[in-house]
Parts: structure tokens; C-alpha cells; sequence
């Protein structure tokens, strides 16, 4: 509603009488019925005259017709009421105005959040200091912090002009250099990139700005004609900056004009908020460590090395461990280790000596050794325990990963890591395994591409990623070519390279020889175009670069091939994605699984569903029981190309239910379908409750690791729950317990505050497999739930059924579990997001089990059509291939339709119903198949938001949330309130252990004596000790002289266990601050991060890779097949034994834990095994 002012004192400003009558429209009489308070426009006329700043009239226009006339009744003119609103020293006048409401600003007012005209003015403020200071440079120099504190600049260039800026909008400082008369080049940081800030005047009078970065900065080129889209550089295009930014781009240093700029510069930082500015001199010399003579010297050697061990090298350079220089001063000392030991030794000296050379810029002054000391420090501790660091494995399916990280400016080498293989890994002996690299294609800090409009993202992308796809990469004076790519790991934009090699068996090895062993794709009879679709046909491929298991061989006749079930008019397919295996066929798949471990070969279970790779074919095989013998049924939807290999690949088996949590997409449909706030509120209060309650009891704390499965890398459920039967909660009361306790409780408040990851008890998620017996009738489902513990559940009545990505409101559905039944007209699963049953999971709630959720309302799903295949006119190549990976990294938009879709129905009436969000699905279904289509979502079709302003849950957690900002308002939807009422810890910091994670060469040497003295530790008065050693000594007698053989191994197998566990922190970090020992214990990363999913990404990893290598220490504990469970429990007492006077040193505690793990396992060995006989 409009009304109109009148009376309005000349000396009266908008923004002041706006901000006195929020006073009174902010106040209590009109603020019950909103949440959040109202929003309203104000706008006064101008004077014709322009004698004044306006003419003393204006308008107020106000959200509805209700709150219009109730603050009419009391102020408007000839009200009942004596109400007055005056300002200015005048009375100002209401009326209802005679025009109509403008549509723009209703709308506006309506959906955008009130901004107080103070921080509005605040704002405007300082982007006009930042649009008017700056600071002047006269030279800009990029070098290296030396190990004796000496800044080393070894790149420099004083320009014409050059300024440095703050640009607050982007929180960044940019440093423009005006290169042409239309062309500007800049260096821009962000304000969170900033790890040290000096700003201090030199002995010879120079005022000079110096900073440390986190990541390398970025690099634009910026046309001076308006509308031209600025573009990003991997370098400045100046002499030999290309060469040597690899290298020096995380120390710059400016020096400016005048010691006014270092003022001005002081005063930006205040502004910006910048804090902890130093005014310490750093001294500076040019000492030339990467020079020109020196990078060909060691190129030449580095050519002359073996791979393994120059990729070690090359990876100590970029990850900037060592300057070139002390590289070439190891050159004599790494070429006496390869002769003496050879070059896998060697190779793991220097991966070794990477840690520790990191490591070193951490620690303080007086502990620092030169880099020669370092370097033959670790080759000692290696040749004292040689077998300590090749951790065997028996799981075969394992392969030693060598991995580069492709960024705009640089390439960082990591690993060798232990990973599952796939198809074409395992057919080719260990030796060339070194020969293939996992490339990922990342931007600086390992976040994913996110160009602003105003960058020419896709011209990047072909510049910086294009000519390595097309025409290589080259590493340490090798060639590798682009192979293909897995579909999981093209979503990380990631792909495999290889370089050629000459196997035995298979003569010269290459790119397209690889390939071209995969299986036939041409000419099929079942896709005739699938060659003329670069993205189809590199999709196919992929199948066989799927990380699988490999598990049992079959014969050809035991394959059979059967028709898929459709519907009467064919136009959907009821088993499209699987087909069966017999259940002795099963029994046999999954005694091969487990044989491939130590532990758990005796368990007697079997999956029932399995997501298999076999010959040309994917997706699952559901047990049918009616299946004699060994026998394998393959349906027409399975079969995408022809292979003959007759070896069947487990990609994953599904042998128990998983948890059923809520997420935002799938709360903001159910509270548009019907589903109240309150529902949600209740279960997220459980779940913060459970967290809260979870230092109480082990059993607690079990309970809310296991449900969230962290800590099961180390068993660390199974360890508490056998230590609560014990009763010996109170003697774990150490700090490294309180900590990962901590740790845990954040990452679960992170998920539900963040994520909206509401755990619903009672309810499942299980993977789907086709109904072949037809059973069915339309609209009903068979749903058997076997928890690990308790009996099994049949699901009855009314389940409300969804699959993620829930985008559409047809994405819920409401179907009966009830039995046997005929089939219906339309599978369930089509219904769902366009799903099939290759491995699909679903999500059910069951409603008399959980009835809080009833009365949803249910939409008429979504058709979704088959995205149109992008086709050439000729048979696609692999370099075709390599463009769609090029063009896919570009115009990957699935995660900006995602949250443009959340969004919107946030800010929108209409929420999920919104025309946008229904246009954001559609697109999002095409967007999913762009993978295999080829057909990308232009962004210009995705709809824009509906105002610029978003919801406060919506902010990174790296951002401060100021609502009066005008960038964020307060969302009134479930996921809004949900995300305001969790309260994270605002001081948990990582970094506080991170003293711990220094090598302790005194720690060694305790551990030997300790060792060498049968580990004689009486004196210890730890109760838990003498408890568990009572529980042992049931078993075997502890107090016996213990084989120096087993010592030796320990010995070694704690080493390697550091050394491995340091590898992983160093590794799946989101910065340069390596992870903690509590961090890889729970699988959790703490620090924050503006790209949610990088951290999600990366924990995976991080979980991935501390189970293999836990793994790989309770195998060697366990031993042999031929040892007896007594053994095993020796030497697991022996190992936990070890860890208790090293728990102050890192790796200590939680070797201690998987110690304490394998006694308990070992005891039920030796239980199970008497119970049998």
C-alpha cells in the first residue's frame, strides 16, 4: 500500500526519515505477524525549483494493505487516535495515496530484507575510500622465504605505473599495472589468501609491503573497454615471470613510492578489516636459487633419473619443500643411495624426506637442521627399518597411485597412495603402475572452477587446460597423453594420463593401445551412434576405469542373456540397470571379497545386491533364488559395448541398510509438500542432543560416531563399545580422546547447520533392485531392512520414497510396502529424478514407524525425457574425447542449478512452484545426463535469482553473516531457521597440536629402548593398562621374553605407520597446515572453506586412505593365514603396549588405538575359534 507524506522538514534526508520511522514500524505493534522486520520504501520528490534537496512531499509505501492501514489509523491525518510522528521539528502528514502502488517496489519490499540506511551509508562509504585511495608500488617482487629468514627475490619489475587497490565487494587487493593504452594486467589476492602481513620502512629508508600467501594469487588481464569480460592468466606476461611463478608465488613483496602509501596502505587494511599487520624488516637478498643455469642443470638430471624417483624430486619442488639449489646440493647423496640401494629405496627416502623437509618451516628456530642434515637423517631412520615402509598388503585389488594436480599457475605431484584399482590397472604388472597419473584439473587451493560473470571462464579453461588434454604433459622430461576418465572422477574433473611402457606380456603400451583393448563400440546394434558422441562414447570407456574388485571367473555358458521387463506400451523399462545372480554364484562373489583381506574371512554372509563392471555391461545383480548353479542374467539395459573378459568386478556390494538423513533440498519440498517446521526442528533437537550427551558414556560416543560413521577408518565404535564392557570410561578422560570427541561433535553440528543432515530414526536408505518375479502392483514396493544388530524388519503400510537429487515436487512420493502384487504401469524409480536401479539408492520413511511426517501432499512426477545426444558427423575420436572433458570442466553447471534452485524457493512466494524453480529442474535432468549426452546447459538458460540478496544459509562459513549489510537476509523457511538455531564453536583451531606433528628423534630413541627392554613398562599406573592386560592374560601370558624378530617388526611397523599417517594430513589438506592426528582419526577436516563440497571431496579421500592404511597395520599385526589367533594377540598387545610412552609424539595415540582394536579382535578370534571346536 502507498501513502502519501506531506510536511517533510528541507533539512530532513531520506535515509534519516527512513531510519526514524523503522522505529516505529519495527516496533512491537507491527512486528508479531513478521518474523523479521518489515521492510518499506521511502522516497521524497524532488524540488522543481532546486532550491531544495527535495520538495517536502513524498512517499511511503509499505508491504500490505493491512499494516498501510493500521499505521494510517494511528497516524494519519484525522485519526481517532493522538498519535504524531514528528521529525525535523515538524509533524509530518499521512494520507492514503491516489496512486497506484508501484509493482516493482511491492515486489521489492515484499521479498528483500530491510537495510538500516546507517549501514547502507556505511557501506557506500567504504567502497568509496576503496574506489578513491590507493597505494603506489615502484617495484613488484616475487620470491622465497630462505631457511635463515633472508627473502630471496628472485623476480622483480618496476613499471611505468602500478597501484595496489582493495576491492571489498570481492575482498580483495588488486594490483593493476597499466600494460597497453587497452589493456590493464593485475595481481589479485584474496583477503583470506593472506597469511603474513608486514608493512615496515627498510635500513635504507624503503617503505616496502610484504606478504605470505596461502595459495598462489590470481592473474587477470583487464580490457579497458566497458563490456569486454576480463581474463584470467597463468602468469604475467613479462620476462621469465611463466618460468619462475611455479615456484615463487607465495611471497611478494612491493616496494612503494613513498612511506605516505605505507600509511594509506595501514589504513585500507583498517578498513577492510584486515588485522594483525607486523612492521618486522625482512632482510633481502637475490641469491638466484632458480636461475636459468641452475633449472637446465637440473633438468638435464632430473632426464636422466628414474621416473619414481624423479617424480619424487620434481614433487619436492613444486610443493616448495626445497628451492632448486639445495635440490642440486642432494644430487650426489641421491645418486650414492639409488646405486647402493636402488631406485624404489631411494624413491621412498625422498618421499619421506618431503615430509620432513615441510614440516621443518613449522617448527621453531632452534629445532631447524640444514637441508643435508634432514635429508641424511631420514635415509638413516629408513636404512635402520627397511621393511618399515613397504606396508603388505594382501588385498590384490590395491595399486600404489601416483597423482598431479594441474592449477592455474603450477602442478603439484603427490604420492604414491594405496587405491583400488580397476580393469585396466590390474592388467598389467606392478612395476608399470608408476606409468599412469590420476591428473586433476583444480584452481589454486584445490577448489573447483567458479568463474565470476564478468571473467572469460571458458577462455581460461582453453588455454590453461586444453593443450595439456590435446597435446600432453610433461613431467621431469617425460610425455604422458590423455587416456580417459572415470564417471565419478570426472564430476572432480579429474582423468587418467599414461606415458608409454613395454610390458611383457603386451609388448609397447600406449594411450590408444589401451584403449583400443577395452572392447568393441562401433557399429552396435543395441547404440549405432555411440560413436558419433564423443561424451557417450567416452562414458563407455569409463566403465572400465571404474574403481572395482575384482572377484570370481565364470565360464560363457553360465552367462545368460534375458529379455528386460517393460511396460504394455514399452515406454518404460522396469529393469532397466539389472539383472540377477544365483545365490551360490553370490555365496562365491563374496567369499572371494573377503579372502582378499586377513580379517573377517570367517564372517558367513553374503551380499544380496551388487553393483558389478562385467564384460561390456554395468549395473546390479539382485540374488534369485530360482537360479540353480553359477549363474549370471544380463539384461539388454545393462550391455553398453562388447567385451569378452568373463571376470566379474564388484564397483560396490550393498550387505547392510544405510542411515536416512534429511538434507535442504529435500526439507524445502517437504515443507512445500505439506510437512511441518516443527517436524524438522524436533529431530535436529535429537540429533544435537546425541551429540551433546555423547561425552557421557563410550557407549554414547560410539553410537554418534557409528551413526555418522566417523572414526571407522580406526574401528573406533567397535573399540569404545568393547572398552565400555571393561567400565573404563574415566581412564580414557586424556586429552587426544577430549579432542577427537570435540572434533566429532563440530563436524556433526557443521553437517546439520551447514547441510541440514537431520538423521530420521526408523527410517532407511537402501539401493533398489527390479521386482522380476511381478509381484507388484503399481504404487507398492518390498522393502526388507537387516540392521547389523537386531532382527530383520519388513516395512508396511505407507513410506514416503524419494532418491536424491530431489529438485522437482514430484520428486516425493508416497507408495505402500506391502507384497506380491502384479506389476504396475509405471516403475517407481522413474518417477524418482529420472532414476534406474544401476546402483540407485532410495530413501524411505516408513510413516507408522515415523508418523510425524504424514500428511504430504504429492505431485504428478516429472517426465523426464532423454537429453538429446550431442553428435559429430563423423566417428568421435579420443581427442574428441579430451574436448568433452575440456567442455565439460566449462559448462559443469549441475551445482549452479542446484543452488539457484534452493534459492529462489527460498526467496520466491510460490516457493518450489515458482515458473523458475520448475524450469531449474528440467534443466537440472539435462544438466545430469551432460556427461553422457554431450549436450551442456547454456548458463544463459538458467534462470537468475530473483533479487540479488540471499539467504543467510546460503553464506560460505568462511563469510561473516552482517544482515544489515544488504548482501543476506534472514530466511524464513525451515532450512533458514534450521541453519540459525545450531551454534558452532567459534574458536576451534586445528593448528594448536600442530607441535605434535614435528619429528621426536628423542621419542625414537625411547621406543628402541623401551623395545629392546621387552617394553617392561610396570611402573606404568595407568589402570586401563592393568585392566586390559588381565583381560589379555586369560589368553596368553604378557609377562613372557618376547621374540626380537617381533620386536624388530614393531619396530618398523610404527615407523611406517607415522610416516604413511604424515603422508595422508600432508596430503588432504585444504591448505598448507598439514592435518592433525585427531582430524585423520575421526575423518573430519575442520577448517573451513567457501567450497563446501571440496571439503566433502577431500574427506572422502582422507577417510579412503587412513582405512587402507589402518588396514594394511592390522594385516601385518594379524599375520599369516597359517599363524594362530594367540600370536595376533601378542603382537597387537605388544603394539598398543608401544604406543603409551609415545602418545606426546604424533601417530603415537592413535597406533595406541588400533593397537587396543586388534586385541579385542584378536580375543574374539581365539573366542569364535574355542566356541567351534
Amino acid at each position: 500500500m502507498e501513502v502519501f507524506m506531506r510536511n517533510i522538514s528541507p533539512n530532513v534526508t531520506q535515509n534519516y526519515l527512513t531510519n526514524e520511522l523503522s522505529k516505529i514500524l519495527h516496533g512491537p505493534r507491527y512486528s508479531p505477524s513478521y518474523p523479521t522486520p518489515i521492510n518499506f520504501h521511502v522516497f521524497l520528490f524532488k524540488d522543481k525549483k532546486g532550491q531544495r534537496q527535495h520538495s517536502g512531499c513524498g512517499t511511503l509505501t509499505l508491504p500490505s494493505q493491512q499494516i498501510g492501514h493500521k499505521f494510517l489509523d494511528e497516524y494519519g491525518d484525522g485519526s481517532a487516535t493522538t498519535s504524531s510522528f514528528t521529525v525535523g521539528g515538524r509533524r509530518v502528514n499521512f494520507t492514503t495515496s491516489r496512486r497506484m502502488v508501484r509493482p516493482e517496489i511491492l515486489e521489492s519490499i515484499t521479498r528483500r530484507p530491510y537495510v538500516d540506511p546507517a549501514a547502507f551509508e556505511e557501506r557506500e562509504r567504504r567502497e568509496r575510500v576503496f574506489r578513491e585511495e590507493r597505494v603506489s608500488i615502484r617495484t613488484l617482487q616475487f620470491g622465497w622465504e630462505c631457511r635463515d629468514s633472508v627473502f630471496s627475490v628472485e623476480w622483480e619489475h618496476s613499471p611505468e605505473s602500478c597501484h595496489l587497490f582493495f576491492n571489498d565487494e570481492r575482498r580483495e587487493l588488486r594490483i593493476e599495472i597499466p600494460r597497453a593504452r587497452d589493456t590493464t594486467l593485475a595481481i589479485a589476492i584474496r583477503f583470506s589468501n593472506l597469511r603474513t602481513k608486514s608493512a615496515h620502512t627498510t635500513h635504507f629508508g624503503e617503505p616496502v609491503i610484504l606478504l605470505t600467501l596461502e595459495t598462489p594469487p590470481a592473474f587477470e588481464s583487464d580490457p579497458l573497454e566497458e563490456g569486454k569480460p576480463r581474463i584470467r592468466l597463468t602468469s604475467l606476461p613479462l620476462l621469465d615471470h611463466e618460468r619462475l611463478l611455479p615456484y615463487v608465488s607465495l611471497a611478494l613483496r612491493f616496494v612503494c613510492e613513498s612511506s605516505s602509501n605505507l600509511r594509506t596502505f595501514l589504513e585500507l587494511c583498517k578498513e577492510a578489516k584486515i588485522h594483525h599487520i607486523n612492521n618486522t624488516e625482512c632482510l633481502i637478498e637475490r641469491r638466484g636459487l632458480f636461475a636459468p643455469h641452475v633449472a637446465r642443470q637440473l633438468g638435464c638430471w632430473l632426464q636422466s633419473l628414474d621416473w619414481c624417483i624423479a617424480f619424487q624430486v620434481e614433487s619436492l619442488l613444486r610443493s616448495l619443500s626445497v628451492d632448486m639449489t639445495e635440490m642440486l646440493s642432494l644430487i650426489p647423496f641421491i645418486e650414492d643411495l639409488k646405486k647402493a640401494k636402488g631406485k624404489r629405496h631411494a624413491a621412498a627416502v625422498l618421499a619421506h624426506f618431503g615430509q620432513e623437509a615441510l614440516k621443518s618451516w613449522y617448527g621453531p628456530d632452534e629445532e631447524s637442521k640444514t637441508i643435508l642434515e634432514c635429508f641424511l637423517q631420514v635415509q638413516k631412520d629408513i636404512e635402520t627399518h627397511p621393511q618399515s615402509f613397504t606396508l603388505q598388503f594382501t588385498d590384490p585389488n590395491l595399486f600404489e597411485a601416483y597423482h598431479v594436480e594441474v592449477t592455474p599457475t603450477t602442478i603439484r605431484l603427490t604420492g604414491p597412495h594405496s587405491e583400488k584399482s580397476n580393469r585396466i590397472i590390474r592388467r598389467y604388472h606392478p612395476n608399470y603402475h608408476e606409468s599412469f597419473l590420476r591428473v586433476s584439473f583444480v584452481d589454486e587451493g584445490r577448489l573447483h572452477y567458479r568463474f565470476d560473470r564478468d571473467i572469460d571462464g571458458q577462455n581460461f579453461i582453453k588455454t590453461r587446460v586444453g593443450p595439456i588434454l590435446s597435446q600432453g604433459l610433461r613431467i621431469a622430461g617425460r610425455n604422458f597423453d590423455f587416456l580417459a576418465y572415470s564417471q565419478s572422477a570426472l564430476k572432480e574433473h579429474a582423468v587418467w594420463f599414461v606415458k608409454p611402457f613395454r610390458d611383457s606380456d603386451h609388448g609397447d603400451v600406449d594411450a590408444r593401445k589401451i584403449i583400443e583393448s577395452i572392447g568393441s563400440f562401433d557399429n552396435l546394434s543395441f547404440d549405432k551412434t555411440l560413436m558419433f558422441c564423443p561424451a557417450r562414447y567416452g562414458a563407455r570407456i569409463s566403465q572400465a576405469f571404474t574403481a572395482t574388485d575384482v572377484s570370481v571367473t565364470i565360464h560363457p555358458e553360465e552367462v545368460l542373456r534375458v529379455e528386460d521387463i517393460n511396460t504394455d506400451t514399452g515406454k518404460y523399462c522396469f529393469t532397466d540397470g539389472v539383472g540377477t545372480i544365483s545365490r551360490e554364484l553370490a555365496i562365491e562373489v563374496s567369499k572371494k571379497l573377503r579372502s582378499n583381506h586377513r580379517l573377517g574371512r570367517d564372517r558367513k554372509d553374503y551380499a544380496r545386491a551388487l553393483q558389478v563392471r562385467f564384460q561390456g555391461s554395468k549395473g546390479m545383480l539382485s540374488v534369485d533364488y530360482t537360479l540353480g548353479g553359477r549363474a549370471i542374467c544380463l539384461r539388454p539395459s545393462m550391455i553398453k559395448f562388447e567385451d569378452t573378459s568373463l571376470e566379474i568386478e564388484i564397483a560396490r556390494t550393498f550387505d547392510k541398510p544405510g542411515s536416512y538423513f534429511l538434507n535442504r533440498p529435500l526439507i524445502m519440498l517437504l515443507e512445500n509438500l505439506g510437512v511441518k517446521y516443527e517436524v524438522f526442528e524436533y529431530f535436529q533437537n535429537q540429533a544435537v542432543l546425541e551429540a551433546e550427551q555423547s561425552t557421557e558414556s563410550l557407549e554414547r560416543a560410539a553410537r554418534l560416531l557409528e551413526n555418522y560413521g566417523l572414526g571407522s577408518s580406526f574401528r573406533l565404535p567397535s573399540v569404545m563399545l568393547s572398552l565400555a564392557k571393561l567400565n573404563v570410561a574415566d581412564e580414557l578422560d586424556n586429552q587426544f580422546y577430549r579432542q577427537i570427541m570435540e572434533y566429532a561433535i563440530h563436524h556433526v553440528l557443521r553437517l546439520l547447520k551447514n547441510h541440514a543432515r537431520i538423521p530420521i530414526p526408523n527410517a532407511w536408505t537402501l539401493v533398489g533392485v527390479a521386482d522380476v518375479h511381478k509381484f507388484l502392483q503399481e504404487g507398492q514396493i518390498f522393502a526388507c531392512v537387516k540392521p547389523i544388530e537386531g532382527s530383520i524388519i519388513y516395512l508396511e503400510g505407507p513410506v514416503i520414497i524419494s532418491r536424491s537429487p530431489t529438485i522437482h515436487p514430484g520428486d516425493v512420493q508416497i507408495v505402500h510396502a506391502i507384497g506380491e502384487p502384479p506389476k504396475g504401469s509405471r516403475p517407481m524409480p522413474s518417477c524418482l529424478g529420472g532414476g534406474d536401479l544401476d546402483g540407485d539408492v532410495y530413501n524411505l520413511i516408513p510413516l507408522n514407524e515415523v508418523p510425524e511426517f504424514g500428511g504430504l501432499k504429492t505431485y504428478n512426477p516429472a517426465m523426464y525425457a532423454p537429453a538429446e545426444r550431442k553428435l559429430l558427423n563423423r566417428r568421435s575420436t579420443m581427442a574428441d574425447v579430451a574436448g568433452f572433458v575440456m567442455d565439460y570442466i566449462n559448462s559443469d553447471v549441475v551445482g549452479i542449478i542446484a543452488i539457484n534452485w534452493l534459492i529462489i524457493a527460498d526467496q520466491s512466494e510460490k516457493g518450489i512452484f515458482d515458473e523458475k524453480c520448475m524450469t531449474l529442474s528440467n534443466l537440472h535432468s539435462d544438466a545430469v545426463d551432460y556427461p553422457k549426452s554431450g549436450n551442456p546447459v547454456a548458463i544463459d538458460r538458467i534462470p537468475k535469482l530473483l533479487f540479488n540478496e540471499k539467504p543467510d544459509w546460503n553464506a560460505p562459513e568462511t563469510v561473516s553473516i552482517n544482515l544489515h549489510s544488504g548482501r543476506y537476509y534472514q530466511s524464513q523457511r525451515a532450512i533458514g531457521r534450521l541453519f540459525r538455531a545450531i551454534a558452532l564453536p567459534a574458536n576451534l583451531n586445528p593448528g594448536r597440536r600442530l607441535r605434535r606433528q614435528r619429528p621426536n628423534r628423542r621419542m625414537m630413541d625411547q621406543l628402541s629402548n623401551a623395545m629392546d627392554s621387552n617394553l617392561s613398562l610396570a611402573e606404568d599406573n595407568n589402570e586401563l593398562v592393568h585392566v586390559v592386560q588381565r583381560r589379555i592374560d586369560r589368553f596368553i601370558d604378557t609377562s613372557q621374553q618376547f621374540p626380537a624378530e617381533t620386536i624388530e617388526q614393531l619396530k618398523g611397523l610404527f615407523q611406517r605407520y607415522v610416516f604413511g599417517l604424515t603422508s595422508i594430513c600432508n596430503t588432504y589438506t585444504l591448505s598448507y597446515r598439514p592435518l592433525t592426528e585427531e582430524e585423520a582419526v575421526i575423518g573430519t577436516i575442520v577448517q573451513k572453506t567457501s567450497q563446501a563440497r571440496l571439503r566433502q571431496d577431500m574427506t572422502a579421500k582422507l577417510r579412503e586412505h587412513t582405512d587402507i592404511l589402518v588396514r594394511g597395520i592390522r594385516e601385518e599385526l594379524a599375520g599369516g593365514d597359517e599363524e594362530n589367533p594367540e600370536a595376533y594377540l601378542q603382537r597387537a598387545w605388544l603394539s598398543w603396549k608401544l604406543s603409551i610412552p609415545e602418545r606426546s609424539s604424533f601417530g603415537g595415540e592413535s597406533f595406541g588405538w588400533i593397537g587396543l582394536g586388534a586385541v579385542f579382535d584378536a580375543i574374539k578370534e581365539i573366542e569364535d575359534r574355542d566356541r567351534r571346536q
